[in-house]
């Protein structure tokens, strides 16, 4: 199975805890332009790479909603 892209993951994130981009931006802590940059295709010049750390920190936000739920 091939890994999942950075925007894939985002985007599943966001759906699981039935945020909008906006939310989401503000509960991991950065702006939203930030998150709208990596949520772009690699081939955009606007495009960035998401910080190991905030890799880290939404995993633990999904891991703890689905102990939660």
């Amino acid at each position: 199975m091939p890994p999942q892209t950075q925007q894939a993951f985002l985007r599943h994130a966001m759906s699981e805890l039935g945020m909008t981009r906006e939310q989401f931006a503000q509960r991991i802590g950065t702006k939203k332009r930030t998150l709208d940059n990596w949520l772009l295709s690699p081939d955009s010049g606007e495009y960035r790479s998401m910080p190991d750390m905030t890799l880290k920190f939404v995993r633990e936000i999904l891991e703890h909603q689905s102990k939660s739920a």
